[in-house]
């Protein structure tokens, strides 16, 4: 689906409606986030879609390691070329050197929201680990690639990264807010610090105007994405305009 031009979400029901991003600025294809499904497919099959070759892909960058974003990452760097880029807390995981850190208070005793008890299941327990892959270099707050603005945004995992596309009012924030199941500021038994994710989301909607918000899982929010961002953080009910996909 385009957001807007040179922003495309991709994506399907699998992983929670996991969603990756694809930037197309003329300057070589950025992805961001790789889904769940371990064969890259539909990576691939958008990239065909727009009229891309593989080798088109320049760089691909995770907004943080957990398994439904980097099932493909593996494929996809094997069959692009592009360079791998994470936060330097990240890419052990991403690399397969340390495991995924699941938050104190999560067990396999269901907790909401209850439409991603399996993915709690499996986050418990390890499940659908995918194949390692190296970074070829580490993010941090302030740094570029491309068009995007890197921003920390830990909370979620201490390395998570947000990443702002100034000329389009982009803001692609990984998990710290989610649309589903419903509009909220993450999934709190997959977040490490709730407390601080919510600062983050704080930070974030104070420091840039993001009308568009292309989140992690569910689809992107395509007006008035910064305010929505304030709700969430002040406790406020919230509506905002969600891309159908």
């Amino acid at each position: 689906m385009q957001i807007l031009p040179g922003l495309y979400s991709l994506g399907d029901s699998s992983g929670g409606y996991v969603r990756a991003y694809l930037i197309d600025d003329g300057n070589g294809l950025i992805l961001i986030d790789t889904l769940l499904d371990k064969s890259g497919k539909l990576v691939m099959e958008e990239l065909a879609k727009v009229g891309k070759k593989p080798s088109d892909l320049k760089a691909i960058i995770h907004t943080h390691a957990h398994q439904s974003h980097m099932g493909g990452l593996a494929a996809l760097k094997k069959a692009t070329g592009a360079r791998v880029y994470s936060h330097a807390w990240e890419a052990d995981i991403v690399a397969g050197r340390k495991k995924v850190q699941v938050p104190p208070t999560t067990t396999l005793w269901p907790q909401k929201p209850l439409k991603i008890y399996y993915l709690q299941v499996a986050f418990v327990l390890g499940l659908g680990v995918p194949p390692p892959c190296e970074v070829d270099e580490n993010l941090k707050d302030g740094d570029h690639v491309g068009p995007l603005t890197v921003m920390g945004a830990p909370g979620h995992t201490p390395g998570s990264l947000s990443f702002y596309w100034p000329e389009k009012k982009a803001l692609i924030a990984g998990d710290i807010v989610v649309t589903w199941p419903e509009v909220a500021l993450g999934w709190p038994q997959i977040t490490l610090d709730n407390k601080q994710n919510r600062e983050s989301v704080g930070k974030l909607c104070d420091m840039v105007h993001a009308e568009v918000l292309c989140v992690g899982h569910g689809d992107p929010i395509i007006r008035g994405a910064s305010d929505t961002m304030r709700d969430l953080v002040a406790g406020r009910p919230t509506k905002p305009d969600i891309a159908k996909s």
